[in-house]
């Protein structure tokens, strides 16, 4: 048996070209085992709010299997308390229905936010506990009709 040469790399930030082939493959193993024509379609993409050229509130998403995952939403300290990030929220659901998603999920820390999503009918289905040390991860979903 013949003996292989692998060369190994880590890289720091990945260029958009490899975290697009690795997405790719990793897609296309997936809906090989699904075989569904309806579970092709992905996106990636971004809601931001800006004052005066500023990035002030965002939400990152990735659309896939007809589910988005919520990777993050976030809202600047100094405008909190102001429904920027509950209008962010409403605008990742209405994305989310437009690409026909069924469900969107995500994970909070204790110290962020899960008590936000809980308000707006998320429901947790997970938990890590004591993760960051001192704290708890909690994984959330909300099921669109």
């Amino acid at each position: 048996m013949e003996e292989s040469q692998y060369t190994v790399e880590r890289t720091s930030n990945p260029d958009e070209e490899t975290q697009k082939f690795l997405w790719g493959k990793l897609q296309e193993y997936s809906l090989s085992k699904l075989n569904r024509e309806d579970h092709k379609t992905t996106d990636f993409f971004s809601i931001t709010y800006s004052e005066r050229g500023t990035i002030i509130a965002g939400a990152l998403c990735y659309f896939y299997f007809k589910g988005l995952n919520l990777q993050l939403l976030w809202v600047d300290e100094s405008k909190r308390g102001r429904a920027l990030g509950t209008k962010l929220l409403a605008q990742v659901e209405e994305e989310a229905g437009k690409l026909g998603a069924k469900l969107i999920f995500l994970y909070s820390f204790g110290f962020q936010a899960p008590k936000f999503y809980l308000k707006w009918g998320y429901k947790q289905f997970g938990i890590i506990e004591d993760f960051p040390e001192g704290h708890n991860c909690y994984f959330l979903q909300k099921k669109l009709s």
